[in-house]
C-alpha cells in the first residue's frame, strides 16, 4: 500500500496532501540530477540527489537564504528557474563591477555585481568606490535588504522582501559605515539611502518573505471560524512558486530549452540544453488504474559543480479512497 515502483534512474518520493478545498491528493515528485559536460552535453549524475521533503538553507534557518524549497507539492502553475553560483571575474583578473546573466529558453535575467562598498558621510550620504573582487557568491545576504536593529520595533524597520540583506535603514545616520549591497538589478541601481529597489538575486525566496507571504492569504478571525484548517479563500496558488517572479516560466518548461550563463561559475560562458525527459505514471486505486503525467516544476542550475537538477511532480485525487491506493509505477519513455 502507498508504494512507489520507480523504474527510472532518478530519485522519487511521494506523500498525501490536500487541495485548497480539503480534498486529498496523492502527490509524486521525481528529481533528476545531470552533470554538465565541457562540450555542453549532459549525463546522469552519480549519485542522484534526493527529493527535498523540507526546505534547506545555506546556514541557520531564518538567518540565511533559502537553498532548496520543499519539493513534494502540488499546484505550481509555472516552472521555477533557480541558479546557485558565484559571480567570477573573467580570467581571474580582479574587477570592481561585473554583469552576470542567465538565459533559459525565453527567460533572460541580468544582474550587476559590485565589489564591497560602504555608506559614508561627506556632503550628505554617499557610497565609497567598489573594491576589486574576483568572486562573490550570488546570495540574498549580498542584496538590498536587512533589519534596522537599532530602531524601535515598527513595521518599517525591516525589509520584508529580504530581511537578511544589507543596506536597509530607517535613518541615514544608522547607515554610516554599513556595507552596501553587492548585487543589484541594473534597472534599479541604488543612488540614495532612501532607494528601496527590489532585492536582486537568482535564488529562491523564503515563504515568509514578500511577496510570497501575502500570497498565503488572510488568516483572521473569519478564517478561524469558517475555514480553519483549510487555506483562506484568498490563498493564491502562486505562493507555491519559490523563484522570483521574473524567474517563473508560465505553462512550464518541457526540457530541451537552451541555457546560457555568463560570468557565473568557473567558465566565463556555460552553454547547454536542459535534458529532455518523458515520464509516465500509473497509479493503482483498487480495481482502477490511473495513467497520469507530470509537469516540470523546478530547474535548479549549479554551475560550480557543474550540474542541473530538474523536478517533476504529478498528483491524483483520492478523496475517501486513500485506503484503496496501492502503488504508483514510474517509467521513462525515450524521445524519438
Amino acid at each position: 500500500m502507498w508504494q512507489l515502483v520507480n523504474q527510472t534512474p532518478y530519485a522519487a518520493e511521494r506523500c498525501f496532501a490536500r487541495d485548497r478545498d480539503g480534498a486529498e491528493l496523492w502527490v509524486v515528485a521525481v528529481k533528476g540530477t545531470f552533470d554538465i559536460l565541457s562540450d555542453g552535453s549532459t549525463r546522469l549524475s552519480e549519485p542522484q540527489e534526493e527529493v527535498c521533503k523540507v526546505p534547506r538553507f545555506h546556514g541557520e534557518p531564518g538567518k540565511s537564504s533559502l537553498m532548496y524549497e520543499g519539493e513534494l507539492i502540488s499546484g505550481k502553475q509555472a516552472t521555477d528557474v533557480i541558479l546557485h553560483g558565484s559571480a567570477r571575474a573573467p580570467g581571474g583578473r580582479p574587477v570592481t563591477q561585473l554583469d552576470i546573466a542567465m538565459r533559459v529558453g525565453s527567460l533572460t535575467k541580468v544582474l550587476r555585481v559590485f565589489g564591497e562598498r560602504r555608506w559614508r558621510k561627506r556632503v550628505g550620504l554617499g557610497l565609497t568606490s567598489p573594491e576589486p573582487f574576483v568572486e562573490i557568491p550570488i546570495v540574498y545576504e549580498h542584496a538590498f535588504g536587512g533589519v534596522d536593529s537599532e530602531a524601535a520595533p515598527r513595521s518599517d524597520t525591516w525589509e520584508r522582501r529580504n530581511p537578511i540583506g544589507t543596506g536597509f535603514a530607517s535613518s541615514p545616520d544608522r547607515l554610516v559605515g554599513q556595507r552596501a549591497p553587492c548585487i543589484e538589478d541594473p534597472r534599479f541601481l541604488i543612488n540614495t539611502w532612501t532607494d528601496r529597489p527590489p532585492p536582486a538575486g537568482f535564488g529562491p525566496l523564503c515563504r515568509d518573505w514578500s511577496p510570497r507571504r501575502e500570497r498565503a492569504g488572510t488568516y483572521d478571525a473569519k478564517w478561524q471560524q469558517d475555514r480553519q484548517p483549510l487555506v483562506p479563500l484568498d490563498f493564491d496558488d502562486r505562493f507555491h512558486q519559490c523563484a522570483p517572479d521574473d524567474q517563473q516560466v508560465p505553462g512550464h518548461l518541457r526540457g530541451g530549452e537552451p541555457v546560457t550563463l555568463l560570468n557565473v561559475g568557473p567558465r566565463e560562458e556555460l552553454c547547454f540544453a536542459l535534458p529532455r525527459v518523458w515520464l509516465v505514471f500509473s497509479t493503482r486505486l483498487g480495481r482502477q488504474r490511473v495513467e497520469h503525467r507530470a509537469r516540470l516544476y523546478s530547474v535548479i542550475i549549479e554551475p560550480d559543480a557543474p550540474r542541473v537538477m530538474m523536478v517533476w511532480a504529478t498528483s491524483v485525487p483520492c478523496q475517501n479512497r486513500e485506503h484503496m491506493l496501492e502503488q504508483t509505477t514510474i517509467r521513462e519513455k525515450q524521445f524519438i
